[in-house]
């Protein structure tokens, strides 16, 4: 809060901007929300700050102004990240610029005090983990003919061991995948490759351990950080991030187990903290991330009508087989398959590429 201009805050519904906010009580806080009530999360903000007597500026993202602003963002990214909650950070940035120039902001505490539901996995399935290895093993080879499919996925997942399957809390596609859908498959790097060193540095430690090892060095420090510094930064304003601490982290790190994850919850310890000082039900609420109405925007016409497009026209054909990023674009749309995240990784890169060359 030390700073010659006045502090603002970011501030969604859930606990990582709230504890801020309320440790914090910046005069001022942001928060942008959609359309579809289920990820608007304004309400949730104003209950908050009216509570603590604090400002609270929203802003509705329409359909419209999020598909139009999506080469800018990708512009001011520089490289092509397909983070949703990208678009959701533009946004709230520039509604915080026209009053502050300096915000705070709710990221790393997930990746420090283990707030993400893929850890509760090795708490949740533990019963399984105890099958062997040999047994598992080929469970899992048999599940992964059926393709993603849920309870599928688990056997798959299990079927294999951490360092060869876990590369991070948002996956979007398989090596294989990957093999499906480019055009050259020639310097494809195995997932393995990239992160062989961390998994050597945590050798001995347990599964969640590891797991916030990978989202630390690679999730945090190239999309949760990054995103949260560039799109803060095309406002001219800056971002601070508490949580990334120095001092924080030193409190992360030496936390048991059941303090982060347990079969209940995720960050266990955060939340008690948390209660203390949030008075609202925040500090319990489940993790919504920047949520984005993306998943049901891509089964409307006209934003499948858009994406096709450039699904289909020169840079597409540049990279990627045609037929098949179609498939995965007509799958979601007919909701057939939960493809969201594919398609707009792919879309991403396509406006991406059409902005730098």
């Amino acid at each position: 809060m030390i700073s010659d201009v006045e502090v603002g805050s970011f501030l969604s519904s859930g606990i990582d901007s709230s504890y801020i906010v309320s440790l914090a009580k910046p005069k001022k806080t942001y928060t942008i929300g959609y359309e579809i009530s289920k990820y608007d999360e304004t309400n949730y903000a104003k209950e908050l700050a009216d509570i603590l007597k604090l400002e609270n500026k929203t802003h509705i993202i329409t359909k419209e102004e999020y598909f139009k602003e999506v080469p800018n963002i990708l512009y001011h990214l520089d490289e092509p990240l397909s983070d949703p909650a990208a678009v959701s950070l533009y946004f709230v940035s520039k509604l915080a610029s026209k009053d502050v120039k300096v915000v705070l902001s709710g990221e790393g505490a997930d990746e420090l005090f283990g707030g993400y539901n893929y850890y509760r996995e090795v708490v949740d399935m533990a019963f399984y983990n105890k099958v062997p290895y040999f047994i598992r093993r080929p469970i899992g080879l048999l599940a992964s003919l059926f393709g993603e499919r849920r309870g599928f996925n688990f056997l798959v997942r299990r079927g294999q061991k951490l360092e060869d399957n876990y590369i991070g809390v948002t996956k979007v596609f398989s090596e294989k995948e990957r093999k499906k859908i480019l055009l050259n498959t020639d310097n494809i790097i195995k997932n393995k490759e990239i992160t062989k060193h961390i998994y050597e540095e945590q050798a001995g430690q347990n599964d969640v351990i590891k797991m916030q090892a990978i989202d630390i060095n690679f999730w945090l420090i190239k999309d949760i950080l990054q995103k949260a510094d560039k799109m803060t930064m095309a406002s001219s304003i800056e971002g601070r991030v508490p949580f990334t601490d120095i001092e924080v982290f030193n409190v992360a790190r030496t936390l048991n187990f059941d303090a982060k994850v347990t079969k209940e919850n995720t960050k266990v310890a955060l939340r008690e903290a948390a209660k203390k000082y949030i008075p609202t039900e925040a500090y319990n609420k489940k993790k919504l991330g920047f949520p984005v109405p993306l998943r049901e925007w891509m089964k409307e016409k006209d934003i499948y009508d858009k994406i096709k497009v450039d699904f289909n026209g020169e840079v597409a054909k540049k990279f990627f087989k045609l037929e098949q990023i179609n498939k995965i674009l007509d799958d979601h749309y007919l909701g057939k398959k939960d493809n969201y995240k594919k398609v707009w990784t792919i879309y991403c890169f396509i406006i991406w590429y059409k902005q730098y060359f």
